[in-house]
C-alpha cells in the first residue's frame, strides 16, 4: 500500500502494528528499529513532504537509541546529525509544514524541559547552543525565502525559547528581530492576527 500511497497516515499505523507483531515474543522476533529508521530514511529521500514517514522516524528515535546503548554525547551527536539531515530539506522547501514537524520534534528533545524521557540529556550551555546554531541557520533561510510563514514562527519560537535557556535579559537585536517577525506574521497571516496580538502583549515586544 505505501508504494502506491506513500504519506498515507493508516497505511504508516498498520506498518507499526504489524512490525510490533513480528518483533513480540509470542513469533520470537528480535527488534526491527533499524531496518525500520532505515526505510523512513529512503522514504523521506523519495519524498521531503512524506509527513507520515518524518511522524513514523520521530516514533523510532528514542528505541533507537536505546537499543543502541549509546551515551549522552552520542545521543547529541545523533540529534545534531538529525537537524543536519532536515535542514537539507529545509533549504529548498521552508513552506513544508512536514519539515518543521520534525525539525520542531528534534528541539524538544534538545530542549526537554527536564523530562527524564529526553533524547539526549544536556546541561542548559549545550541546549543553547544548539538552538543558537538552529535559529542562525533558520535565519540564514530569509536571504531566499522572505515570504514564508513558517520560518517566522520557528525564528520566533526558537529565539524565546533560547531566553529561557540562557535565562537573560533581551537584548536590543533579539527586540529588534521579534518585533520584525511578528509584524510579518501578522502580514502573511492575518487570520490569526488576534493570536499574534496575544504574543506581543505577553512577551512585551
Amino acid at each position: 500500500m505505501l508504494s502506491k500511497d506513500q504519506r498515507n497516515f493508516y497505511a504508516w499505523g498498520y506498518r507499526r502494528f504489524v512490525v510490533s507483531k513480528l518483533e513480540s515474543a509470542e513469533l520470537q522476533g528480535k527488534s526491527m528499529v533499524e531496518e525500520e529508521f532505515t526505510y523512513t530514511t529512503k522514504m523521506i529521500e523519495t519524498n521531503l513532504s512524506n509527513f507520515s514517514a518524518w511522524h513514523n522516524r520521530s516514533q523510532l528515535i528514542p528505541k533507537l537509541l536505546d537499543e543502541r546503548g549509546v551515551d549522552s554525547r552520542m545521543r547529541a551527536t545523533f540529534l545534531g546529525e538529525e537537524l543536519s539531515f532536515v535542514r537539507e530539506g529545509l533549504d529548498v522547501g521552508p513552506e513544508d509544514q512536514s519539515l518543521w514537524y520534525y525539525h520542531r520534534f528534534l528541539i524538544s528533545q534538545i530542549v526537554g524541559d527536564d523530562d527524564p524521557q529526553t533524547a539526549a540529556p544536556m546541561d542548559p550551555n549545550e541546549k543553547a547552543a544548539y538552538v543558537r546554531h538552529e535559529v542562525d541557520a533558520i535565519k540564514d533561510l530569509l536571504d531566499d525565502y522572505k515570504d514564508v510563514k513558517c520560518i517566522y514562527e520557528a525564528l520566533l519560537e526558537y529565539t524565546l525559547t533560547l531566553e529561557k535557556l540562557e535565562r537573560r535579559d533581551r537584548d536590543q537585536e533579539d527586540l529588534i528581530d521579534l518585533q520584525t517577525w511578528l509584524t510579518k506574521l501578522r502580514v502573511l497571516d492575518p487570520m490569526r492576527k488576534g493570536r499574534w496580538n496575544d504574543i506581543i502583549a505577553q512577551i512585551g515586544v
